[in-house]
């Protein structure tokens, strides 16, 4: 199947302005991104809203698209990218631009979600293991059936009295028609009590999978993320 990837990136973070050419162990952030993403030998492009993104991408000899600044969220961001490019993909990934460190047999474990007929969307989550993150709202938490497809999200614990919480990691793989029909809804009344698109989806009858998987990669969000990406990629470095 054809897949492309895009990477929604836009500079005007609330909590880290500038995020995408935030400096991590000596390259921008966005670049890290996309250099793991061209790893999975799938055409990568990067969703920007500002020409500084796109002369960042440039210097490392990648493709981008301009988008507009005033999109509402990542996804109408990769979808108009997507419209721009005039191509024709089975799956298209929204993989998001604040993961310097994904690793690129996750981006394909998810991909590989979507040869599921009954799935429309594909996206990730790793076990939680520090018991401080089950009540964190900026930990997003997972309730799955047993056939690994999702029943809700939430940044309150769930399943209730849960033996085991997932945290769900920030990357989706559509299949296209789902793609298109998601970005044609109105947000939904769930996703704006919780502040997640991703009900959306569930609200309108788009089925979506889970692959728990054995990392999560370090989502930078705030200055403390971003010193703790500098010492993880300083590392990897050495």
């Amino acid at each position: 199947m054809k897949t492309i990837i895009i990477i929604p990136a836009r500079m005007a973070s609330t909590r880290l302005p500038n995020k995408p050419l935030a400096d991590i162990a000596g390259q921008t952030m966005i670049s890290r991104v996309y250099k793991q993403a061209i790893k999975t030998n799938f055409e990568v492009v990067v969703a920007c809203d500002c020409q500084e993104i796109a002369n960042e991408i440039t210097k490392i000899g990648g493709k981008y698209v301009l988008t507009d600044p005033n999109l509402p969220s990542g996804t109408d961001r990769i979808y108009q990218a997507y419209q721009k490019l005039d191509a024709n993909h089975d799956f298209i990934i929204n993989l998001q631009g604040d993961l310097p460190n994904i690793d690129e047999q996750l981006i394909l474990q998810c991909v590989n979600l979507l040869h599921n007929p009954n799935c429309d969307i594909g996206t990730l989550a790793s076990i939680i293991t520090d018991k401080e993150q089950i009540n964190n709202p900026s930990v997003v938490k997972i309730a799955l059936s047993e056939q690994k497809q999702a029943l809700y999200f939430s940044r309150s614990p769930i399943p209730y009295l849960a033996s085991v919480y997932l945290h769900h990691i920030g990357i989706y793989a559509y299949k296209k028609s789902a793609l298109k029909k998601f970005v044609s809804l109105a947000p939904s009344s769930l996703e704006k009590q919780e502040s997640l698109e991703q009900l959306r989806a569930l609200e309108n009858n788009l089925k979506i999978f889970v692959e728990t998987v054995n990392s999560h990669p370090i989502s930078v969000d705030t200055p403390n993320d971003l010193n703790l990406a500098n010492q993880i990629c300083a590392k990897k470095n050495d």
